[in-house]
This record gives structure tokens, sequence and C-alpha cells, in this order.
């Protein structure tokens, strides 16, 4: 881990893993996913050019299940990184 990411994640940090996910992962990643393969990459009107609110519910039920899934992963990684390079720093600073 970059020095750079190691001070950024240890700000990142403090909002701790609850607000991580719901913030990086639903929020910014979730809804954008939502609005784009919902509205844009998928076809979500009938023939009539009527909405078809069930396939867009759906469409927001997972896309929010898959952004907190995937702020949580995120959180997950980055942290076991950042301790990895905790130990490192503390095993230099015995070492030395």
């Amino acid at each position: 881990m970059k020095e750079k990411d190691f001070k950024n994640w240890q700000q990142r940090r403090k909002q701790g893993a609850l607000r991580f996910t719901l913030v990086q992962g639903l929020l910014c990643w979730g809804i954008p996913m939502f609005i784009v393969m919902t509205f844009v990459v998928n076809d979500v009107f009938n023939d009539q050019g009527i909405i078809q609110w069930a396939q867009v519910l759906i469409a927001a039920v997972v896309w929010s299940i898959g952004g907190c899934l995937f702020g949580a992963f995120v959180w997950f990684i980055t942290e076991r990184q950042y301790q990895k390079e905790l130990q490192k720093q503390g095993d230099t600073e015995h070492s030395t």
C-alpha cells in the first residue's frame, strides 16, 4: 500500500464500515449502476412507451444489494491491506 493510500485510508476508515458501505457502495456505485443499467442499457418501457414499474423496482432492489455488497467488499479488502501495512511498519520500527 502506497503512503498516500495509507494516509487516505487512515482518514476514511474513521467513518466506520457501515457508513463507508452505504456511501461508497450504495450511493456512489449502486445508485449510478441502477440508473445506467435500468434506464440506459435495459429497456424498461413497453411498446406503448409506458414504464414497467415492476422491472424498475426489481432493478432497484438488486442494485441496492449489489452496491452494499460492493462497498463491504471494498472496505474489507482495503482494511486488510491497511492492517498488513500497519504490521509492516510495526516490524520495521522494532527491527531498527
